[in-house]
């Protein structure tokens, strides 16, 4: 007799295998932990809603601080702009500046030798307004031969003059004594001098011969600023003939005070102030003699609005030789 074999379903195990990616997910179960891939084709596993909102805080500060960021780097360029703005504004304010100082310069060469004397500028007096390009132009002829010769002058109108640029007591020997050394030719320094030795360290060595430039006596030991700003206006470095004399009446009443060694309270000095302040008329001084032997200084004064302005002076010497009809000695 045949014998029957029934095989029994199996039941479930005790120990299940795991599932294979994807099963339960087409009968519509829902797995463990469901990959990215099947849902937005990118590989992975989907984080849980809490970990997206902590990405969600962490991106609001981050995109701030960004903007922040990108504000103040603009805030930065803007700045530089205007910085450079300003620079470019006040460089352009400055050469046109210059370009209207040297017109009014070479206007005043121009017009000082023309021979006619009806149409010749006058030497002297007070200054000439014109206009150029939008700037004013306040130019003055100063003749050279009233000013103090300070490289043939002896030791009193030296010491007269710096006591009157504001040096007294121990200062006043100092500088009388240094300004002499500089000029004369040994280096033996007097009694409160300076020649070379002193000047050590400094790049500086006396000349042992007179100043070439106004900005040379500022060198002079114990010189300071304030005291050549007053210097500068009332002495001449140029030579002549006449040496150690002033043209008395074409010096300023403070050239007078120091050239007689009587200060401001003479009768000479007294007059020219008043001339200068137009309360008694000026002595007209002829103004025939041939412009080749005149040396003067052209001080010319650029206004822009606002009060900006420039200020040159140039020291001008006509030689009468049409090749070559003027030199500049001296410019500041």
């Amino acid at each position: 007799m045949a014998t029957e074999t029934k095989i029994a379903a199996p039941g479930p195990s005790p120990h299940p295998s795991p599932r294979r990616r994807g099963e339960g997910a087409d009968r519509g179960e829902a797995g463990p932990l469901a990959p990215l891939g099947e849902r937005d084709g990118v590989r992975g596993f989907t984080l849980p809603h809490a970990s997206r909102q902590t990405q969600r805080g962490f991106a609001l500060p981050a995109a701030v601080l960004g903007v922040a960021i990108f504000a103040l780097l603009a805030l930065a360029i803007i700045d530089w702009g205007r910085g450079t703005t300003a620079l470019l504004r006040a460089e352009t304010l400055r050469v046109r500046l210059e370009a209207a100082a040297e017109a009014g310069l070479n206007l005043a060469i121009h017009d000082l030798a023309i021979e006619d004397r009806t149409l010749r500028w006058p030497v002297g007096g007070g200054p000439r307004r014109i206009m150029f390009d939008g700037v004013t132009l306040d130019i003055a002829i100063e003749d050279e031969r009233g000013k103090v010769p300070i490289n043939s002058v002896d030791t009193p109108v030296i010491r007269a003059l710096l006591a009157h640029a504001g040096a007294s007591g121990l200062q006043l020997d100092e500088l009388t004594d240094t300004v002499e050394d500089w000029i004369d030719e040994d280096d033996t320094p007097r009694l409160h001098g300076a020649e070379k030795d002193a000047y050590a360290g400094t790049g500086i060595v006396p000349r042992n011969a007179g100043f070439r430039t106004i900005g040379e006596i500022g060198l002079v030991k114990g010189m300071t600023p304030r005291m050549l700003a007053v210097v500068a206006p009332l002495v001449s470095l140029i030579p002549r003939a006449d040496v150690g004399i002033v043209d008395g009446r074409r010096a300023g009443p403070d050239v007078l005070a120091i050239m007689s060694g009587q200060g401001v309270d003479t009768f000479a000095v007294i007059n020219r102030r008043r001339e200068e302040a137009g309360q008694q008329v000026a002595i007209d001084i002829a103004d025939d003699e041939p412009i080749a032997l005149q040396m003067v200084s052209i001080r010319v004064t650029a206004t822009m609005a606002g009060g900006i302005r420039l200020d040159r002076v140039t020291t001008v010497e006509f030689t009468g030789d049409p090749r070559r009809p003027f030199w500049i000695r001296a410019a500041r």
